[in-house]
């Protein structure tokens, strides 16, 4: 099937304006491999270089949130709909884990990532005006599956996304109802205390950065918003910790979750830990430890359901409470 012919195809079924924009491509080096990641799920992402743009002269070409493509393997036959739901810009020694994580190539990990990559754009940018360096700028994509020939995907989705300005409503909306509801705030990083939105996501993309120095909570960690595919609410927000200061061992654990409180009992919170906990398997952990509260059922009952097995109960003292804490083995 050619990409028009797959396109006319999407546009029927999903009534949308077959004049509608969209570039046909296929990925890198390994296009059919690589397509294969997307069908299974494991890619939702991609990179490209932004000084190829600035060469050629095409910046109004980066793509952009609500951008279509038809993804085309080896022989240039269409294989499905993608459509970016988020687009940022960051240089190469910036570019946090979870970016190479949702590109789902080799084992996702940064270092692998890294490795590939800067092969690539060193063989792009070299031998321009403009060679390569961990200076150099990267457009990095996150896309969702929109389509795929005789596949009904699912009727209710999740996108996991790293805090930027393009979530910025949806994050402003999300604190406000957990004011409201006077709820805590577990797995949000400092939202509470941060009512400016540009302040918080710079704060998130800060503490995310693998090039930063550790300060003086001495932990790396990464916070993902939750938004549902269907309507792009935000449901829910993370913080998945790669590396623990000596409190975190003790008390917290890796994994810090909220479910918003008009969006609870629907099973978000089970799908967030499984993705947390797939996400941290790509910085090599054998397992994670996860905490709750001892009245928190709900959340005893998700960490249950993602196979946790009950550790001990500690006091934490900085707060005044006890914990329940489990081990979840990857």
């Amino acid at each position: 099937m050619t990409d028009k012919e797959l396109w006319a195809e999407f546009c029927a079924k999903e009534n949308i304006d077959i004049d509608t924009p969209y570039e046909a491509w296929g990925f890198g080096d390994d296009p059919d491999g690589l397509a294969e990641l997307v069908l299974q799920g494991k890619k939702f992402g991609t990179a490209s270089a932004y000084d190829e743009y600035v060469m050629e002269g095409a910046l109004d070409e980066i793509p952009k949130p609500g951008d279509y493509s038809v993804i085309l393997n080896s022989k240039d036959e269409a294989v499905c709909v993608i459509r970016d739901y988020d687009v940022y810009v960051r240089a190469f020694g910036d570019v946090p884990p979870f970016q190479a994580y949702a590109e789902g190539e080799g084992d996702r990990s940064l270092k692998y990532w890294r490795d590939v990559h800067a092969s690539l754009f060193k063989e792009w940018l070299d031998e321009t005006e403009m060679p390569f360096s961990r200076e150099s700028r990267i457009v990095c994509e996150k896309f969702s599956v929109e389509y795929i020939p005789e596949n009904d995907l699912p009727a209710e989705e999740l996108l996991f996304v790293e805090p930027t300005m393009n979530f910025a409503k949806e994050i402003a909306a999300y604190r406000q109802e957990m004011l409201d509801a006077d709820s805590s705030f577990d797995g949000c990083f400092s939202m509470k205390r941060m009512p400016d939105v540009q302040e918080y996501v710079d704060h998130c993309i800060g503490w995310a950065n693998p090039g930063r120095e550790a300060d003086e909570h001495g932990a790396w960690g990464n916070v993902l918003l939750v938004i549902r595919k269907s309507d792009m609410k935000m449901v829910g927000c993370m913080q998945v910790h790669n590396v623990l200061t000596e409190r975190m061992k003790k008390y917290t654990g890796h994994v810090g979750y909220s479910v918003r409180p008009s969006e609870r009992r629907k099973g978000y919170a089970k799908k967030m830990l499984a993705k947390a906990l797939d996400f941290l398997s790509s910085f090599g952990f054998e397992e994670v430890f996860v905490s709750c509260l001892p009245d928190n059922e709900a959340s005893r009952k998700t960490i249950l359901a993602n196979n946790g097995e009950f550790v001990e109960t500690v006091f934490f003292e900085e707060e005044n409470v006890k914990l329940e804490k489990y081990r979840i083995r990857l």
